[in-house]
C-alpha cells in the first residue's frame, strides 16, 4: 500500500496566494498611479528669487501654488538682508504644492561683545526710555566701555519705538519735575536726551 502524499497546509496556500496577489497589484499599478499623480499637477517654471523681496516671493508662490520656505542664515560674504540661495534653480521645473527653500542673509554672525551691547541697549530702552543717540552715547561711555562698532551694531539691531520712549520721558519730566511743554521739548532735543525733533514733537503732541 502506497504511502499517502503529504498535503500542503491550508494556511500556507492562503499565504502564497496573498503574496502573489499583492505582487501583481503592486507591479500593475505603480506606473499608472505615478503617471496620474504627475499629470494631475501643473508644472511650474521656477523664477529667479535673487532680486525679489520676501513679499514678492510670497506673492509669486501663492500665485503659482508652490510652497515657499524662507530661511535666514549668517553669512560672512553676503550683507544682512541679501539673497544667498534657492533650493531649486531658476528656469527649472517643479509641480504645484512642491516646496522651494529660499535663504537670505543675517549678515555676519555677531560677536559676544555685540550681543552684550544689544542686550544693554534693550535694557536702557525698556527701563529708562532713552533715545537712540542717548543709548549709543551711554554704550560708548567710560561707564559701559563698548567700542563704537559694537555700539553701532546694537543700535542697528534694537527693536524700539523711539516715539514712545520720547513720550515716556516727557511724561516723567511733566509729572516729577512739573516742567512746561516748551521746557520738556528743549530737554528732549538737547544733547543730554538726544531725541530727534520729530520724536520730541510726537511726545509734546501726546502729552495731556
Amino acid at each position: 500500500m502506497e504511502k499517502e502524499k503529504k498535503k500542503m497546509p491550508v494556511w500556507l496556500i492562503v499565504v502564497i496566494v496573498l503574496v502573489v496577489l499583492f505582487l501583481i497589484g503592486s507591479l500593475g499599478g505603480t506606473s499608472d498611479e505615478s503617471d496620474n499623480n504627475s499629470s494631475s499637477k501643473n508644472k511650474v517654471t521656477v523664477t529667479d528669487f535673487s532680486n525679489m523681496t520676501e513679499a514678492d516671493i510670497d506673492t509669486w508662490c501663492n500665485d503659482n501654488k508652490v510652497k515657499c520656505k524662507i530661511k535666514k542664515e549668517y553669512s560672512d560674504t553676503v550683507e544682512n538682508g541679501g539673497f544667498i540661495s534657492q533650493s531649486v534653480a531658476a528656469d527649472k521645473h517643479v509641480y504645484e504644492n512642491d516646496t522651494i527653500t529660499i535663504i537670505f542673509s543675517l549678515g555676519k554672525k555677531p560677536t559676544t561683545e555685540q550681543l552684550n551691547a544689544l542686550k544693554k541697549a534693550e535694557s536702557y530702552s525698556e527701563t529708562m526710555h532713552m533715545s537712540k543717540q542717548g543709548i549709543y552715547n551711554q554704550l560708548t561711555s567710560s561707564v559701559e566701555g563698548f567700542s563704537e562698532e559694537d555700539a553701532q551694531y546694537a543700535i542697528d539691531n534694537i527693536e524700539a519705538d523711539w516715539n514712545k520712549n520720547a513720550l515716556e520721558k516727557a511724561k516723567s519730566y511733566q509729572q516729577t519735575m512739573n516742567m512746561s511743554k516748551n521746557a520738556i521739548y528743549n530737554q528732549l532735543t538737547s544733547s543730554v536726551e538726544g531725541f530727534t525733533v520729530e520724536e520730541a514733537q510726537y511726545a509734546i503732541g501726546n502729552l495731556e
